[in-house]
């Protein structure tokens, strides 16, 4: 294999420069996934204990409190 000439090695400088820009921009996108993750799962949490509270309070109406 012949030597890289000057030209081959300045494109492959910059490909690696793309590579790690693209590669800072995908951790980033990946930690605001995460944290959108966490907080639709807390969310998701509340509003299910929410309407469990809300469905024993109905059924309490309903039924008069009596099981």
């Amino acid at each position: 294999m012949p030597p890289a000439t000057n030209k081959e090695t300045q494109q492959l400088i910059e490909l690696i420069q793309n590579m790690k820009s693209d590669v800072g921009t995908l951790q980033a996108r990946m930690n605001r996934l995460v944290d959108e993750l966490h907080v639709t799962k807390t969310e998701l949490n509340a509003f299910k204990s929410n309407v469990a509270k809300d469905v024993t309070y109905l059924t309490e109406r309903v039924d008069g409190g009596h099981f």
